[in-house]
């Protein structure tokens, strides 16, 4: 697909000035290259906690700040890019503007070598992810699941996806879901709160839980979810519903599964006893490192003994269990 971008240089001190003008005038599709942005990253690494800067960013530090602006390659573009290009000559009568480039671009190139990036990925023992457009043959114990990156949701390989996925893979491989002495395979319920694309709720139906409900607050994740659901053939296992954590929800489970940020971990904890049975098991993950103690501390005050805790860099993921 075809797009036009306009690039311009202006002066620091005029930056946010026409920044707001274009915000003003309808132009919300701008990226703005300002190296005080970069100093400021490299100033707070605590606040950022960045792993990597290239060095393109850091090359020149003393140029001026760059906007470009981006428009359809259809006609409406073009007269948008017309009227934006006037907007900004007038504007240079009290501002220092220097106009870089008018240029077409085509982003089908872009778009292949982005998907050359995602490639089929083992997760724990063996689920394996991989994209619909890569051919992968499975081992006999490989579960593969297959789901396409997408914009809002990524690729569900975070490092705090991965620890749930294995530690699903060590509960779910464990007696709680083998045959009980009199031979019969109890039922097993996974509730995935905050499910996002449905991955974890995959991941554990495919290694063998009966039935799997995931929650959303956000609508977009859920139709997701229920799309990767439907390409996965899991749709009499697995069900994905609009919802706040667990608020309104009557669902007991086996395991609960709540892959989030480790302030709502704190606020699910006290509302998971009630949706799981008897040593059930509680797994939590998105938790940053510095929090890793105050997420333990809230877990166990609510009568929850703490069976692991995985580490991945600075991420952490605590497996718990109810007493």
């Amino acid at each position: 697909m075809k797009y036009r971008e306009l690039k311009i240089r202006v002066e620091r001190s005029d930056l946010e000035k026409i920044e707001a003008l274009l915000i003003d005038h309808g132009y919300t599709s701008m990226m703005i290259d300002d190296p005080d942005d970069v100093r400021d990253i490299l100033a707070h690494p605590d606040t950022y906690r960045y792993d990597y800067i290239s060095d393109e960013l850091t090359a020149d530090m003393d140029r001026q700040p760059e906007i470009t602006l981006y428009f359809g390659s259809d006609e409406q573009g073009m007269s948008e890019l017309a009227n934006a290009e006037a907007l900004l000559r007038d504007a240079a009568d009290n501002s220092d503007i220097e106009f870089l480039s008018t240029e077409t671009e085509d982003d089908s190139e872009w778009l292949y070598r982005w998907q050359e990036h995602f490639k089929p990925t083992r997760v724990g023992e063996r689920i394996v992810v991989k994209p619909s457009w890569e051919e992968y043959e499975p081992t006999e114990k490989d579960l593969v699941i297959e789901m396409d990156p997408g914009m809002a949701f990524g690729s569900g390989l975070h490092e705090t996806t991965s620890m749930c996925i294995k530690a699903l893979e060590r509960i779910l491989g464990k007696d709680d879901a083998q045959e009980t002495g009199r031979g019969c395979k109890p039922e097993i319920k996974v509730l995935d709160v905050g499910c996002g694309t449905g991955i974890l709720a995959i991941a554990a139906a495919l290694l063998g839980a009966d039935e799997c409900l995931g929650i959303d607050i956000d609508p977009d994740a859920v139709r997701v979810a229920e799309e990767n659901i439907r390409h996965n053939g899991l749709e009499e296992k697995i069900t994905a519903q609009y919802g706040d954590l667990t608020e309104g929800v009557d669902y007991e489970a086996d395991i609960v599964v709540a892959n989030l940020m480790a302030d709502l971990v704190i606020r699910l904890t006290s509302a998971v006893r009630k949706h799981l049975r008897p040593g059930g098991k509680y797994i939590t993950s998105g938790i940053l490192d510095i929090k890793e103690d105050v997420c333990r501390e809230a877990i166990e005050a609510e009568g929850f003994r703490i069976l692991d805790i995985l580490r991945d860099g600075e991420w952490r993921a605590i497996v718990a269990e109810k007493r």
